[in-house]
């Protein structure tokens, strides 16, 4: 290929989605989580939770103007190469499936990190430029050989070394797009001899083809993963209005406008149910392995909340019930000791 046609529309598509999230008032050095989130950045308990097009959205997503520029240098540097080697539809092949396959890795390893950035991309095409090298290795003169792999080397090996040192830097992204692109370019860099240009357009269309359908197939095997933020949110407002439907039956058996029976009735059908649901979800995101530091701290001292306030109202039901003043007495000391953990918590998170 004497010139190159894909390269600079791909960067052109990823400062251009740079600029509307500028335009959005997404902040142009540090953007937040939330943020990219909502641009499309690739998250799992999002991504795997119906919206699979942000694997695909996330390759043209930037974590601020220093991400965007040095891979847009990278992007034209190794873009044109491959673009030359590969043709225009092998190198979008290549670009694509490479992204698409370091986002399944992004969510199989580390399904809690926000994941964004040509980065992965690009990793794939030097991925695809470390296998043209292997391919013809003995009908590439020394010196371009030795450039080559000299550039190549540097930027996966800084890109890795950086992932190694940097905490909450997506390392999975990273070898999913470099292991793809290798793939990906084994397949496409042919040995060197004349092919006419529909041939090589339907060869890179079946490599294409085949990639999609076998990335699809990876994607539909990833577990459903549970939204922290979305159940935090959840119990907060539950928390709420769970203690005001509390607090109020309380007040109204005070003023004698509610018998016993009727305050545990509250109790029973509108108190315990949905805070039990809400603790059992807890329960499962507190077994969750591969749960950020920051939220497995939070969701554990919820759950020990949330399981004294529910005990203190199961003692408080049977007391009322049996007229028994020591199960009264353990309910009064169960919200105590729910209302010091969530003190607790609430000092821990503004620290």
């Amino acid at each position: 290929m004497p010139r190159i046609a894909v390269t600079p529309v791909l960067v052109g598509l990823n400062v251009a989605v740079f600029g509307l999230m500028l335009a959005g008032g997404v902040h142009p050095m540090a953007p937040t989580i939330d943020s990219l989130i909502q641009w499309g950045a690739n998250y799992g308990p999002k991504t795997t939770n119906g919206e699979w097009w942000r694997m695909f959205t996330a390759m043209f997503l930037h974590i601020g103007v220093l991400h965007l520029l040095f891979n847009m240098v990278a992007l034209w540097n190794v873009g044109g190469f491959m673009e030359r080697v590969l043709g225009t539809a092998g190198c979008v092949v290549l670009y694509l499936l490479a992204g698409l396959l370091g986002s399944v890795a992004s969510v199989a390893w580390n399904p809690f990190v926000v994941s964004a950035g040509a980065s992965g991309a690009i990793f794939g095409l030097y991925g695809g430029l470390l296998a043209f090298l292997l391919r013809h290795r003995d009908t590439t003169s020394y010196a371009s050989l030795a450039a080559l792999r000299t550039n190549t080397l540097a930027f996966v090996g800084y890109n890795l070394l950086y992932g190694v040192v940097q905490e909450g830097i997506d390392m999975a992204a990273h070898l999913g797009w470099l292991a793809g692109g290798f793939l990906c370019g084994f397949v496409l860099t042919q040995p060197r001899r004349q092919a006419s240009r529909a041939r090589r357009y339907v060869h890179s269309a079946l490599v294409g083809l085949i990639g999609l359908l076998l990335i699809g197939e990876m994607a539909m095997r990833l577990p459903r993963v549970e939204d922290v933020e979305a159940t935090l949110q959840h119990f907060a407002s539950l928390d709420t209005t769970t203690l005001a439907t509390f607090n109020n039956a309380v007040s109204q058996f005070q003023q004698g406008q509610l018998t016993e029976a009727d305050l545990v009735r509250v109790l029973e059908q509108e108190v315990l149910p949905p805070w039990r649901a809400q603790r059992d979800t807890l329960l499962r995101l507190q077994g969750l392995r591969r749960l950020p530091p920051r939220q497995q701290r939070l969701v554990s001292a919820l759950v020990e909340y949330m399981t004294a306030r529910q005990e203190g109202w199961e003692l408080l039901q049977e007391g009322l019930r049996t007229n028994d003043p020591r199960a009264l007495k353990s309910a009064n000391e169960k919200q105590h000791q729910a209302d010091q953990v969530l003190g607790q918590l609430g000092t821990a998170e503004k620290k």
